[in-house]
């Protein structure tokens, strides 16, 4: 006899889900993944998502409850349209490393536009693969296919981050 048993979601901790957004565009982007995430896992998770806006970091309030979320956050995911952080990002990524205790976790990067890789994303992904170092996470980037490259590129790219950092998973459930 096969019975399946389904665990109960109430009075479980919830998946701490940050979202930091550039724009409307990015925002929207960030809506779609949380979409497809519940979609795939809220039968076995509770989530609990925030959304946040770059340019609240600009006020030292919202910087500061910002930077509160990400110790809580099992998965951060950084949504931008271009390529680049601005100065207060930056500045708030550090204060983030500064005040996290919580281990495990991932950062994800998902870069709306498919512009070309060059320095400038080299540059980004150096810096939040960094920061995901320090955060104790694992960093997951989510971007879009360069042109002429096939989908095989992005499982590859994915592939070789998890082989760097010698993991294969985002340490949520250890």
């Amino acid at each position: 006899m096969l019975v399946q048993d389904t665990l109960s979601l109430e009075g479980t901790s919830p998946c701490h889900f940050l979202a930091m957004c550039e724009d409307a565009n990015a925002h929207a982007k960030a809506m779609e993944i949380c979409g497809g995430i519940m979609g795939r896992f809220g039968d076995e998770l509770a989530f609990a998502f925030s959304f946040w806006k770059f340019k609240d970091l600009k006020d030292p309030a919202s910087a500061h409850w910002a930077v509160e979320a990400v110790a809580r956050a099992d998965i951060l995911l950084l949504s931008l349209t271009g390529r680049d952080l601005t100065l207060e990002a930056n500045r708030w990524l550090d204060a983030c490393v500064q005040v996290r205790t919580k281990a495990g976790g991932a950062l994800a990067l998902m870069v709306a536009q498919a512009s070309g890789a060059g320095l400038a994303m080299e540059a980004l992904l150096s810096r939040l693969e960094l920061a995901a170092y320090q955060l104790r996470m694992d960093f997951l980037p989510l971007l879009p296919l360069p042109i002429g490259k096939p989908a095989a590129w992005s499982s590859a790219l994915l592939s070789q981050g998890r082989e760097e950092s010698g993991s294969t998973h985002w340490g949520l459930n250890e």
